[in-house]
């Protein structure tokens, strides 16, 4: 794609920020700051569009970059790629009936990881499974419709919730069953929000995934 420097193909860019309101504004106006870093364009000549699905795009000098956008509760997140399709997902950890949820919603492995997790602990663990499935959907361009309820996702290893990752890093790992859909969760916001990014992409191929927040761009 003209713009884009051949070091970005394999990089996915993920841009997350607090929004007290506004969430969806918020992101919008951050995946078009983004997408202007990544291709060199105004970002005043860049316009947000959704197709009849609902997915987004991107004109101009970011036209060909995948873009995938999420908000929740006072938060926001937003992915780009300049050749691989991706997924974003963003929840605020709250209070829900996570083991009806998972038992509903997840497979059978994914429910026994959230009914085994501490008391404490079975929100931020439904809603790290969650968000893999939402991401995955995304990427995927179908949502969780033609499978994607159903699709399996990865439980959390041990110690893997509740810590923070690598600043600016964020490693994915294949979905169970399924080697081109590679995922990666992290807690950010000091532990209350999940941040999923979903990725297709050969098993072979190197991918990174740089995370930054919105106030990263501030000036």
């Amino acid at each position: 794609m003209r713009g884009v420097p051949d070091d970005t193909a394999r990089t996915v860019t993920v841009v997350w920020g607090n929004a007290s309101r506004g969430e969806r504004y918020a992101a919008h106006r951050a995946l078009i700051r983004a997408a202007a870093d990544t291709t060199g364009g105004r970002a005043g000549a860049i316009r947000l569009r959704h197709r009849p699905d609902g997915r987004p795009f991107l004109t101009g000098a970011a036209s060909g970059l995948r873009v995938s956008i999420s908000h929740s509760r006072g938060v926001f997140a937003v992915a780009l790629s300049a050749s691989l399709p991706v997924g974003v997902d963003v929840e605020t950890v709250r209070p829900v009936p996570a083991e009806a949820l998972a038992r509903r919603w997840l497979d059978a492995s994914a429910a026994e990881a959230v009914a085994l997790a501490p008391l404490a602990g079975r929100e931020e663990t439904f809603f790290h499974l969650w968000t893999q499935k939402e991401a995955a959907g995304k990427a995927h361009g179908s949502g969780l419709r033609h499978g994607g309820l159903t699709r399996t996702v990865a439980a959390p290893a041990a110690g893997e919730l509740g810590g923070a990752p690598e600043p600016g890093r964020l490693s994915l790992t294949a979905l169970p069953g399924a080697p081109h859909t590679r995922c990666g969760t992290a807690p950010v916001g000091s532990g209350r929000y999940i941040l999923a990014v979903a990725v297709l992409a050969p098993p072979a191929d190197p991918v990174g995934v740089e995370v930054r927040t919105a106030t990263d761009r501030q000036p």
